[in-house]
């Protein structure tokens, strides 16, 4: 296990490290430039030239990354062009709002999913047409979901607020858009994996016995599929912590997808940085803890990593 963490540690380093030099380089790549947005309509030169001196745009873009790097080694990840605040202190009061939809919409890809997997591997009456509902749901992207949630619970029966927010009334639209989404992934691994337990030897000697089919199914079957769902809970939460983006600017969730957004419309690079390199952060740290996870709760992986 020790080497296995420290693997993880290493590989997480270095991938983030090339994470923020991507992220870096992207920036002088898109058109755009910042000091157009901070100064007047018509900057003289002098005043873009004492802009750029005092934001350090006016440097080498080596000598640009290297602040930088040395920056967020000390914890630093800059101050915002436009807001005028630590990047720290943004991300810092979005980050609980995006934990909080991200939590929420796994739960709820949980509770869709389970029981759509069960009832498809159990059910061959209702296979047909849950798997016809989960290819509908496959083929339409989460924006989609998410406004038809929104004009038929929001405007059309006015069951939760459409203003945004970060209550819970207001959580329930963005959490069940994710649940929606990610239910075809959650009940397919869940039916594979009832499958591969009910064809096993052990459960053959079960209903030999003349075992309950529910003392079966919850003592047997599901424990064989709760790695592969703590897998895929864990790479959602990574994933979904690094800002949802799309799913909080449909429904004006303040959570750090949105101030990304934001950034990005008015070029405030240390931002736009900020929220790349904490959502990178939280993908790589979660993916972590969910294969620990994994090899805990089946001891079998363990043989992966020696």
């Amino acid at each position: 296990m020790a080497r296995f963490i420290g693997m993880r540690v290493a590989h997480g380093a270095v991938t983030l490290l090339g994470l923020i030099v991507l992220t870096f380089a992207l920036q002088f790549i898109i058109p755009g430039d910042p000091v157009r947005m901070l100064a007047p309509r018509t900057p003289s030169e002098e005043v873009a030239r004492r802009i750029r001196a005092q934001l350090g745009l006016d440097r080498p873009w080596w000598e640009q990354l290297g602040r930088y790097l040395l920056r967020v080694a000390q914890g630093d990840l800059g101050e915002s062009y436009v807001r005028r605040q630590p990047v720290a202190r943004l991300i810092a009061g979005r980050l609980l709002a995006t934990a909080a939809l991200a939590l929420a919409g796994v739960l709820a890809e949980i509770l869709l999913g389970l029981p759509v997997g069960i009832a498809m591997a159990l059910s061959p009456r209702l296979r047909g047409l849950l798997s016809g509902l989960n290819l509908i749901l496959l083929s339409m992207p989460t924006f989609i979901i998410g406004i038809a949630l929104l004009l038929a619970l929001g405007f059309g029966a006015r069951l939760f607020p459409t203003t945004g927010g970060a209550g819970l009334r207001e959580l329930i639209l963005p959490a069940l858009t994710l649940g929606l989404a990610g239910t075809p992934w959650y009940a397919g691994v869940v039916r594979d994996r009832l499958e591969e337990s009910l064809a096993s030897s052990y459960v053959r000697m079960a209903v030999a016995k003349g075992l309950p089919n529910r003392w079966i199914l919850f003592r047997h079957c599901l424990p064989h599929v709760f790695p592969a769902l703590a897998t895929m809970a864990g790479m959602d939460l990574g994933a979904y912590l690094s800002g949802v983006v799309v799913v909080e600017a449909i429904f004006g969730w303040p959570g750090i997808g949105l101030l990304a957004v934001q950034a990005m419309q008015t070029l405030d690079r240390p931002v736009v940085m900020g929220t790349l390199l904490v959502g990178g952060a939280s993908v790589i740290a979660l993916n972590g803890v969910a294969d620990g996870l994994r090899m805990i709760l089946d001891p079998r992986t363990r043989e992966e990593v020696g």
